[in-house]
């Protein structure tokens, strides 16, 4: 089983999430020949942003409609109590438990490879909606 490879773009999309907050969360996916990962979609931060629930929210409906593996970066901002806001950026796997299985197996062996690429220790890993749900 071979790895699916990280593209130069899947990377520098995230450098412009993480280092230039150019963008709130990005959508992964695989080619079609599922030998790469590719950037489906990386949502612009807006000035409007600001309120957690409802940014998670509009994101959470967008990758659990998902019938196939998508992998995610959110820059999430959050309050600690007593403490300023702070932010984490977290790498969330969505793999379907409908997904077939072929993707599955990929999925499971590759999730490692973009998280590792990208440099991210915080993952929430989901197969069903309510694993990636946004708690307050």
């Amino acid at each position: 089983l071979l790895n699916v490879l990280v593209t130069d773009n899947c990377v520098d999309v995230f450098t412009d999430l993480k280092s230039y907050k150019k963008y709130k969360y990005i959508l992964y996916k695989f080619s079609s020949d599922k030998t790469n990962f590719v950037v489906d979609n990386a949502a612009e931060l807006t000035k409007s942003d600001g309120n957690n629930c409802e940014e998670y929210y509009k994101f959470y409906k967008k990758i659990t409609c998902k019938k196939d593996p998508y992998f995610a970066v959110y820059d999430f901002d959050y309050e600690k109590p007593g403490e300023d806001y702070r932010n984490k950026i977290i790498f969330i796997s969505w793999i379907p438990e409908n997904a077939d299985i072929q993707n599955k197996t990929i999925s499971a062996a590759s999730k490692e490879v973009l998280k590792t690429k990208l440099d991210i220790s915080f993952q929430i890993a989901g197969t069903i909606a309510n694993n990636i749900e946004f708690e307050q």
